[in-house]
Formats: structure tokens, sequence, C-alpha cells
């Protein structure tokens, strides 16, 4: 089971860091493609016959694929034996799905399930009255191929009109794979149609987002889910009649591709989504009664498949407490979960010009130390349209790996990934320069896709775009039964020492003490001090007296950050927050780069040794001999030979605590970085 990482609070960290070694070690990100967006990428399209085709003959001709905003869509259930429904029909009426396994058609079950009564409508005339639900449970089995119907009013006395067969097949829990996109937000490419029945804008993003999910099942066609990181639609605004119908219009778009009768989607809610109920009535999301961290739209929710804990954020709430609730409870369903992954929108480590430094470090504050509380081995989110995958990250440090074979093993800290454009409707140009934190970045202009493989020792991301083609490089983590994370060790050391059952030499006692010591020492000067604005923000959110305003805009401009030329930047200047200046002040001062930065940049190596230490010391616990007792190269009075001293672990521990205690008093090496202008 994994223990979460309570980081330290130390105001005492603040003077540690004058202490610290400081070397120099020039690294730079790579990069499949940077370059600058010109505005019209996303309309690259309309001048191929197999657009032009596509839309008059199939999206606005034939069956007027526009007009439907009510198809079923398949979510995620609480874990892989469960499948959720939801879908929008005409009239109100009792919903239920009809499902059966291949060639048991005959004994299929029949589920029913709730209509919420709605008055939605798009631009095509289609008028829908109720939001349907169904959650099939405990049903499912690995590696088997399903069939089902479903109804929209179902009635015992039969005469039940049911739906066209589709087909969903589970596989393996232990071994599999999940689809990622981010930021379809159809409607976004932007056209003088905008706001009737023949948009522009919505026909060329459905387009291209139908091409990148037909694409993504090719290369993954055994995907168990898709992971959606926000922003599924444009229309942000969901006050007037338009506005309503518009997004309807949009999701018509993003429900479009025929993969979706079949993939269940897993996904989060954006900027662009967080206004209107209708992401609610779209989706049916599991473990969302709580309805912590939520917004108009929804809540935070989770789920599980197999050995992976899925924690889904609405990061349009800033209520760090409502998240932190939602986590415990997701942590306590799957506590020896192996993987946790954490999917929202807001891209609190990217890398693209708009957010990555201003609205989204807002946001940072909250939802990045949640990350390491929590132990959360990926982080994905959108947001930026553009993509990008940090080093692995430790309260705001970066734990420095050697990361040139593209894997690392049992890593310390978390891996943020921020999601291209899955549509190609928008595109964002890369910040000028290079944030400390970033391995890899591209804002390649064309839609793309990732996919994550699990299996019981690994998780691999992949990348492509909506041709197939690699967007991005891949990065595996590989954990081993040995995995231990800093809080492991020094919980085990602490447990060890305060166990009064074992009474221990005092020699290895006291190498115990120097070596844990050492290791909290080495924690505590790469921890962050308290950050006040967590309570600032966490308390004011949705108040009078909130200093943040939107998806993460600062109120007051004498809050902002004041840039060389006086204007001000969208973030809070330094000094409001710790992480803050830990994260951008460290690297930016006045909105320039600083030459010769010191970076918050932890040796890995010196951490690992370090806690390499406190194993060997704990494994060389010598318990202590009575002296009456017989000498242990003869045996006790039964027989049986005297507990094992340790002698060689203890040999280990020496020489690792010289290596150490060579280094000094503290450990962690900041090491200055030169920044590419991008």
């Amino acid at each position: 089971m994994k223990n979460n990482k309570k980081l330290l609070k130390k105001a005492a960290a603040a003077v540690l860091v004058s202490t610290l070694t400081v070397v120099s070690l020039p690294f730079s990100a790579f990069a499949y493609g940077e370059k600058e967006v010109q505005g019209d990428e996303s309309k690259v399209a309309d001048n191929t016959v197999e657009f032009q085709t596509w839309r008059d003959n199939v999206w606005w001709g034939g069956e007027n694929a526009s007009s439907d905003s009510g198809k079923i869509a398949l979510t995620p259930g609480a874990d892989e034996s469960d499948l959720n429904f939801a879908w929008y029909s005409n009239d109100k009426g009792t919903p239920a799905v009809m499902i059966w396994k291949d060639g048991q058609k005959s004994e299929a079950a029949v589920v029913k399930g709730t209509a919420t009564e709605i008055s939605a409508e798009n631009w095509q005339g289609s008028t829908y009255a109720a939001s349907n639900k169904v959650c099939i449970e405990d049903y499912f089995e690995e590696n088997t191929q399903y069939y089902y119907q479903y109804t929209d009013n179902y009635s015992e006395n039969g005469n039940v009109e049911w739906s066209a067969e589709y087909s969903y097949k589970t596989g393996s829990s232990s071994s599999f794979s999940v689809i990622l996109t981010g930021d379809p937000q159809i409607g976004a490419s932007g056209s003088s149609s905008d706001y009737s029945a023949q948009d522009a804008s919505t026909a060329r993003d459905t387009y291209g987002w139908n091409k990148t999910v037909t694409t993504a099942m090719q290369i993954a066609p055994d995907a168990a889910f898709l992971l959606s990181a926000g922003d599924q639609i444009n229309q942000s605004g969901a006050t007037s009649s338009d506005d309503l119908k518009t997004r309807e219009s949009e999701y018509a778009g993003y429900f479009y591709p025929e993969a979706f009768r079949s993939l269940p989607v897993a996904s989060t809610i954006g900027n662009h989504d967080t206004a209107g109920v209708d992401y609610t009535n779209h989706f049916n999301n599991p473990n969302i009664s709580d309805n912590l961290g939520a917004t108009e739209a929804g809540s935070d929710y989770y789920f599980s498949y197999g050995d992976v804990l899925f924690i889904s954020l609405n990061s349009n709430n800033r209520n760090q407490e409502e998240h932190r609730q939602l986590m415990n409870k997701a942590v306590e369903s799957n506590p020896d979960a192996k993987w946790r992954v954490v999917i929202f929108h807001s891209d609190i480590y990217g890398s693209g010009e708009p957010h990555a430094d201003t609205d989204a470090a807002t946001n940072r504050i909250i939802f990045a130390p949640l990350m390491d509380e929590f132990d959360v081995d990926i982080c994905l989110t959108g947001h930026d349209h553009t993509y990008s995958r940090s080093y692995m990250i430790l309260d705001g440090n970066v734990i420095d790996y050697d990361l040139s074979s593209g894997t690392v093993t049992n890593p310390e800290g978390t891996l943020y990934i921020t999601t291209g454009s899955g549509s190609g409707s928008k595109y964002y140009n890369l910040l000028k320069y290079t944030p400390y934190y970033i391995a890899e970045r591209t804002n390649d202009t064309v839609p793309a896709f990732s996919t994550i493989e699990f299996t019981d020792d690994s998780l691999t991301l992949k990348n492509y775009d909506y041709n197939g083609n690699t967007y991005a490089d891949s990065f595996t983590i590989n954990k081993t039964s040995e995995n231990a994370s800093v809080e492991d060790v020094i919980a085990d050391a602490e447990a060890k020492l305060a166990d009064t059952t074992v009474e221990y030499t005092e020699e290895s006692v006291d190498k115990l003490k120097t070596s844990l010591d050492s290791l909290k020492t080495i924690q505590a000067a790469y921890t962050t001090a308290e950050d006040k604005m967590i309570d600032d923000i966490t308390e004011n959110y949705g108040t009078d007296n909130d200093r943040i305003k939107g998806y993460g805009s600062i109120v007051n401009n004498e809050d902002k950050d004041v840039l060389a030329d006086g204007s001000t930047a969208n973030r809070l200047k330094q000094g409001e927050s710790s992480l803050l200046d830990k994260t951008i002040y460290s690297q930016l001062q006045q909105g320039e780069v600083v030459a010769d930065a010191v970076l918050p940049v932890v040796s890995a190596e010196t951490l690992e040794s370090a806690k390499t230490a406190v194993v060997n010391a704990i494994a060389g616990l010598t318990v202590k001999q009575d002296t009456a007792a017989p000498d242990s190269t003869t045996g006790g009075a039964d027989g049986e030979s005297s507990p094992d001293t340790g002698d060689s672990m203890t040999r280990i521990f020496i020489f690792a605590s010289a290596l150490v205690v060579s280094l000094g008093t503290v450990f962690v090496i900041l090491r200055k970085r030169e920044e590419e202008n991008c």
C-alpha cells in the first residue's frame, strides 16, 4: 500500500537553501516540432475533396448527422465489471439497456435506469425532453464479447422499440491500454456561419475529431476506454438560448464518431464545458454522489480498472479541500492500486503561451500539492493545445533522473502530460522560453492523441498524430517490487525506531538515526515553505473576496506580476505564493529569463543514495543479545542459531553512509540551466 506523501512544510527549508551546493548542468527540452501558429491551421481540410464530400453528404446531407445531439455514450463504471450509458430522447419514458454475451441473446439481461427531464435543442431543430442513464453493475467479464440495445421507454408487457445492436468487448484488466485526447473543442475553429444549422466550424472540427478517434482505434483497437482531458465543446456561455443550441450542436460533433458506441469515454470538465448542465446530461460518470469539486457542469469522480486507479478532478473548482476529500475516497476504494492516474483540464506544468505560466500557474497552487500528497504517478491535462511532457516533479522540484533511454524505474515524483489538440480546432504558440520542468514539447499543428499502456510493472506513453505518425517520444515508467518512496522509507525507519517490542544494539540504531537524519535533511531542503495562497484561494473561492476569477485570472492589478516594460502578467506577483516563487520566479524576473538561474533541481543520484542508506540501515538493525545467551556460533539451547546480525548489510551501509556524509550537511543539488529561446 502506498503511503500518502505529507510533505514537510518547514520555514527552515528557506534557510537551508542558502547552504546548497550549486553546480552548472545545461540541458534542453527535445521537441518534435515547434512553430509559430498563423491562425489558419485549423482550416487546412476545407479545400479537400474528402472533407467536402463528408460535410455535404453526411454531416449536412443524407441523414443529417449534425442534427443528432442525443447519441448514446458509454462511460466507465466503478470498476471493470461495470459500464454506464447515457443518451438523449425526444420523450421521457423508462430507459433500459438490454445486454448479452456473444451468441446468448436469448439470455439477455435488461437493466432499467432513470430519465431526467430536460429541455434541449440544437440549431438543426432537434429537441430533447429527457436525459437517460443506465448503470450495469457486476456483469462484465474479462476478454468477452458483448452486444447491447437500448430503449427510451421500456415496458414489462412487451412492444418495446429497441435500438440497433451495438458491440462492446472487454479485455484484460491486468494488461490494457487507454487512449488519451485533449481539447477537441468542437466549434473553436471559428466561421462566419456560427450560430446556424450549417456552422462550418463545427463541421470541420467534427471531421478532424472523427479522424483522430478513428486512427486511435486503429492504433489501439483493444483500448479499454478513452480519456478526454476537457473542453469537449467550444461554446463556454450557457445563458442565452442561442448559446445552449450551439452547445448541443457541438456535442453532436463530439459524440459523432461511431467508435463511441463501443468505446467508453472518461471525460473531465474543461473551462469551456463548465457553465452548462449539458455535460452532466450527456455523461454518466461513476462515483459522483458526494458532488465534490462541483461546478454547474458536474463534479470530481473516480473509478478503477484492474490495478489502476483513475481520478478525474474538476479544475474549474478551486476548493482544494473538496478535491482532497474526493481523492481520499478514491484511494480508500482501491488502496493497493499499483498505479494512480489523475486527469484534469488545467495544464499546471505545461508549456503553451496563453496559459502555462499565467492562469494555469494559479491552478498549480491548488492542484500540484495534491499530486504529491497522494503519490500520483502520472497527471494528464489539456488546456494548452500544445503537447508537453515534464521531468519527474516532486513539490515543484525536477528529480533529475537520467531519462536518455526514455525510461525511469521507481521514480520519485509525478509525470505531467499536457495534450495537444484532439481535433485541430485551435492551436497555440509555445512559451518563448522552455520552463525548467519540461522534458519535451511540440506544437506541430496537426490533431494528435496518445495511448497509455499499463502492465503489472510498467506504464508506457506513446504519441501519434491523426495520420498515425509518431508525434512525440515514447516514455515508460517501470515499477519493481522494491519500489518505495522517500516518504515510505522515512515512515518505515521511524516505525522501527519507535518500536519498543524489540531492542536493537546501540551501534545499529545510531547508524539508522544518522542515515535517517541525512535523508530528512535532504527532504526538508527541497520542500516548499508553507504556501499561504492555498488557504486564501480555497477559503475565498466563489466569494466576493476571491482574488481569482474565471479559470485562474488575477482580479486586481496590484496582485499581478509587473514586467520590465511596466505591463502586467496574468499571474500572482512574487511573494504571494511560495510554490510560484519556486517554480516561476526562480526562472523569470519581470518576465525575462534569469541568466545563470538557480533552479529547483534535485540530484536523483544523491536522493537515491541517501534513501538506500536508510534502507540498508533498517536491514542492518541488530537485535541486542542477552549476555547470558549462548554464543551465536554454537546456537541456542534448542539448537537454533541466534538472529542474523546483518553484518553484510552493515558493511554496505558504511560505504553508502560515507558517500552521503561526504556530500555535506545538505545533499540537494540545484542546477543551473541554460534556457532555450523558442
